[in-house]
């Protein structure tokens, strides 16, 4: 079993019904959908009520920051009680679009930190060209965190793996020139994760065409091989990761 640890059913070109039946005959047994900002989070934690295998995070992206209020905090707290609902994000600082001033996606990012302090629940982390700033406000953090679409190096990795952080490895890491493929051996085993990130980041042997959940064997195949372990060794391995830090019910 493969699980996709971070995709967002609710943007793809097909129904979520039809991705998740398509990723089940790939071999994936469970997704975990993530929001982006209070509405999409309120419709991904419905699909995690109604669907069987999908789970969500609910959250607000820092290009979405502008969402940031007392009532949208309000309303992440309500839908983390939802079942289904098993993570707080996405949520973080993306200094590369830089959609909003980072005093701005900061402001937000600490206090979504703080509500996962509150809730015990786990912290799936934007980051994107602030590596240092996003390490910093996470030291505030006391429960499990995921670094999803993990980009980043040897310092990157030592750090990452020294707090214990989980990281979620998505298509990018098959890209010719990826720094995270040069030493994914260093990541600690028991806190890799594979995800597509769907729709977006297609792995390198679909790329060009929009992601979608069942791409994940493609991610997991080329970190295997990267690894040098079996495709079912490290399948199993991701999929105990993601149901230990998002305490999914699965049987593996």
């Amino acid at each position: 079993m493969l699980v996709d640890s971070h995709t967002h059913l609710l943007m793809l070109d097909v129904s979520p019904e039809e991705a998740v039946r398509e990723a089940a005959e790939a071999g994936v047994g469970a997704v975990v959908n993530v929001g982006t900002g209070v509405e999409d989070s309120r419709e991904g934690a419905r699909l995690a009520s109604r669907m069987p295998n999908v789970y969500s995070a609910v959250g607000i992206h820092p290009h979405n920051a502008g969402e940031h209020s007392t009532a949208a905090l309000e309303a992440l707290a309500g839908l983390a009680a939802e079942p289904g609902v098993v993570a707080l994000g996405e949520v973080g600082l993306d200094y590369y679009r830089a959609r909003w001033p980072r005093e701005a996606q900061r402001a937000l990012f600490e206090e979504v930190v703080s509500l996962a302090n509150d809730l015990r629940m786990p912290l799936v982390i934007h980051s994107r060209r602030a590596f240092d700033d996003t390490m910093d406000v996470l030291k505030g953090a006391r429960g499990p965190v995921v670094l999803h679409c993990f980009e980043g190096g040897e310092r990157e990795i030592r750090e990452a793996s020294e707090r214990g952080y989980y990281l979620g490895l998505a298509g990018n890491v098959t890209y010719r020139g990826s720094e995270t493929a040069r030493f994914v051996h260093l990541i600690d085993p028991e806190r890799l994760l594979v995800e597509t990130d769907a729709p977006y980041l297609s792995p390198q042997p679909v790329r060009g065409r929009p992601n979608v959940p069942k791409n994940v064997v493609h991610t997991a195949r080329f970190v295997a091989q990267r690894l040098g372990v079996g495709g079912e060794e490290l399948a199993t391995r991701t999929a105990r990761n993601a149901r230990d830090v998002f305490r999914l019910p699965l049987e593996l």
